[in-house]
């Protein structure tokens, strides 16, 4: 039994995958990584504190500017 509903269309949902469509998008998805990742330090970050619990050691040391 046939369904009238349906209606069957004869062109791809997508286009053809050539390897020069490929290397656009490739490079399109790099340009949109590289502004998604350097978007988000725009913002500013709240500072990272920690809170210390108990006593630091008698023989702690400020690390070297030099290291």
């Amino acid at each position: 039994m046939p369904n009238n509903s349906v209606v069957m269309e004869d062109e791809a949902a997508a286009p053809v995958l050539t390897p020069e469509m490929m290397s656009k998008i490739k490079k399109e998805d790099m340009k949109q990584a590289v502004v998604e990742r350097f978007r988000g330090r725009t913002e500013a970050a709240a500072p990272r504190t920690a809170v210390r619990t108990g006593k630091r050691s008698p023989h702690w040391q400020p690390a070297d500017d030099q290291c």
